[in-house]
């Protein structure tokens, strides 16, 4: 059964991540800029930072977050920016980082987009616990989820136009497709690897999250609202899968239709999740 757990009247919202030492949900709602995080009873709080803010994630310090934004990264804490850690986009106006993850060595991969989603314009980038700044991949066009195999051995990847899940190897090399989506409505976005290996894809557009397993869809859960962004496990347990959604891109009529649309919704899937890694400061 999967509910609304959390009505935010989000823009679009992105990025939930579990902090299993605060306990609560973390994410973004990207144009405002806005930085949630929420208790698993619901309870809210939030602080505005310079929009847009694409992603959050813990590091090894429970009372600093590092953020993706419009720029490159930086370190956050009491609601304001406290060190900006690398700037790839400073001079780009017409793109911005996208979502990202941290690694299980303690580094942040994340990606960039264009606005105007134009193809190749877009990197992924690797930033090391030593505050250095290595181009992964360029000729990417909208970088999305991305999240290792439980043995930290597999990288699963998405960049969104492509309708695939690639996978690399731990060094990110050997690139190569883990799952074609293309039968499914809508686009991948945001993922999520479970205790078992498996691979979990929002789907833009196509109101669902879908499990891979070996290539193959194994468990679809759909949802009311087509915009479904980004999932990741959660809860005491790390067995509730919680989904951010948007309101991007749909008509008035759309909106009608979908009043949940830019709400978190709440998931239990009969699956568990992990720890999510914490960047090394």
């Amino acid at each position: 059964m999967t509910d609304v757990w959390l009505d935010v009247d989000g823009v679009h919202l992105e990025g939930v991540t579990w902090d299993d030492v605060a306990g609560r949900l973390r994410f973004v709602d990207i144009p405002r800029g806005r930085v949630f995080d929420a208790g698993p009873e619901g309870d809210v709080h939030w602080v505005d930072l310079p929009a847009p803010v694409t992603a959050v994630h813990m590091t090894t310090d429970p009372g600093t977050l590092l953020i993706a934004d419009g720029d490159g990264m930086a370190l956050t804490s009491g609601g304001v920016v406290t060190e900006r850690l690398a700037a790839p986009l400073a001079d780009r106006p017409e793109i911005r980082m996208n979502d990202g993850n941290v690694d299980p060595a303690g580094r942040y991969l994340a990606g960039s987009m264009a606005y105007a989603f134009t193809t190749g314009a877009a990197a992924l980038y690797r930033l090391d616990t030593d505050r250095t700044l290595h181009t992964v991949l360029t000729d990417v066009t909208c970088s999305n989820g991305i999240d290792w195999s439980p043995d930290g051995a597999r990288c699963y990847y998405v960049d969104t136009p492509t309708r695939r899940i690639d996978v690399f190897d731990a060094d990110m090399t050997g690139r190569r497709t883990f799952a074609d989506t293309s039968d499914q409505p809508g686009m991948p976005d945001g993922l999520t690897v479970d205790a078992e290996g498996g691979v979990w894809v929002a789907f833009w557009g196509g109101g669902r999250v879908v499990r891979y397993w070996e290539g193959a869809p194994d468990v679809v859960i759909e949802l009311p609202v087509t915009q479904v962004t980004s999932c990741a496990f959660g809860g005491p347990g790390l067995d509730q899968l919680y989904i951010s959604t948007s309101t991007e891109e749909l008509s008035p009529a759309q909106l009608r239709d979908q009043p949940a649309a830019g709400a978190i919704f709440r998931a239990q899937p009969g699956h568990r999740g992990r720890p999510a890694n914490r960047f090394v400061i």
